[in-house]
């Protein structure tokens, strides 16, 4: 029980900060706009370079420059601590320390210019700011940093830079081929959950759960029906399947879709998969694996 209660908690703040990233990624949606409409945007690409990954929140490509964008959405007082190149964050009589964002952003400028210039990309200015997406943030540092912004800023530090540089370096077929080429150079970060939590796979709660009271489901004809509440469902089967995706694997064969649904026959589990249009490799029925992956994607 102490074990779940630790995995839980774990569980739980991680969960906080991915929600934190993404509300302060999604709220800087609103400022874009105010943007020329020419610009391009790249989100969240995570690239190997020199043995090891580096990932970037936002990319906003230009003619004439690149912006490259470190967002944070850290709430209480931070103090950007020069000296010792660190983030300290004080939060509900709680102090936390971090890596510095601005050298974490230069890092990744540095590794952008780099896989540019190997693909023959004109040299372009590369830009960095850290916003700072929390408007209830108190920002204090050991000296004054222009690279460190509020989301609200991010229209007048563009205007900056535009009046910066005068001379466009990249047309648009080249600003195009950058986005081509930072795609197929992109790895999504896709861990081994189970083993990252330390949760053994025959802990999992399977079948199909009723998404009005979390009790599992049976299959009775073409629907499912909670036992307990008694709602039905037709395609409950799919966040099921989002499950084993996201936390086993994104490969599944009838044998294991049945197991894990709680099925009574491999030929529902065909049926199940088969209606899902779901691409797959082996020649017959029994042999073949399904791919998951255009469930999570």
């Amino acid at each position: 029980m102490a074990k779940h209660s630790k995995i839980c908690e774990k569980l739980e703040e991680h969960l906080a900060k991915h929600l934190a990233g993404l509300n302060g990624e999604k709220s800087l949606e609103y400022f874009y706009r105010y943007l020329p409409q020419d610009v391009q945007f790249i989100h969240n690409i995570r690239i190997l370079h020199m043995n090891f990954y580096f990932q970037m929140d936002t990319l906003i490509i230009t003619s004439k420059f690149i912006i490259l964008l470190e967002i944070k959405n850290y709430a209480g007082h931070l103090y950007f601590d020069d000296k010792y190149g660190q983030l300290i964050r004080k939060f509900n009589d709680k102090e936390d320390i971090f890596d510095d964002p601005i050298e974490q952003v230069k890092r990744q400028s540095f590794h952008l210019s780099k896989i540019l210039n190997q693909h023959k990309i004109p040299e372009v200015p590369i830009e960095t700011l850290v916003v700072l997406t929390n408007p209830r943030t108190y920002i204090h540092s050991s000296q004054t940093i222009s690279t460190i912004v509020k989301s609200s800023r991010i229209q007048q530090k563009f205007q900056e830079f535009d009046q910066k540089y005068k001379k466009e370096v990249l047309t648009l077929k080249e600003k195009k081929r950058i986005h081509r080429i930072l795609m197929k150079l992109h790895e999504p970060y896709n861990p081994d959950i189970l083993e990252y939590y330390g949760i053994d796979k025959s802990e999992l709660i399977t079948g199909v759960l009723c998404s009005e009271c979390h009790t599992r489901m049976e299959r009775i004809s073409a629907n499912w029906q909670c036992i307990k509440c008694k709602h039905t469902s037709k395609n409950a089967h799919i966040r099921a399947l989002m499950d084993y995706a996201l936390l086993i694997s994104t490969d599944i064969t009838n044998k294991e879709c049945k197991e894990f649904l709680h099925l009574s026959s491999s030929m529902q589990a065909y049926h199940i998969l088969h209606s899902l249009n779901l691409p797959y490799t082996g020649a017959s029925r029994r042999s073949r694996t399904y791919h998951l992956d255009s469930l999570i994607t």
